[in-house]
């Protein structure tokens, strides 16, 4: 699993972009675990390592590449 592999590096916060389920989930390492976070629609979301982002999931989901 990824995690692991992220927490052994102390990688603080990851971020999974689902557009299947239409989410985007924040992972943030707390005492060496991670806890997640899952954000939909017009949420905003809340992200401690980049605070000053003002994005919502679904303008995360509906970006243009």
């Amino acid at each position: 699993m990824k995690w692991v592999e992220y927490a052994a590096l102390d990688i603080a916060e990851y971020w999974i972009v689902d557009t299947t389920e239409q989410k985007v989930t924040i992972a943030i390492l707390e005492d060496g675990c991670y806890q997640n976070t899952a954000y939909q629609g017009e949420e905003a979301i809340a992200s401690p390592t980049f605070s000053q982002l003002k994005l919502t999931a679904a303008q995360i989901l509906n970006a243009k590449l």
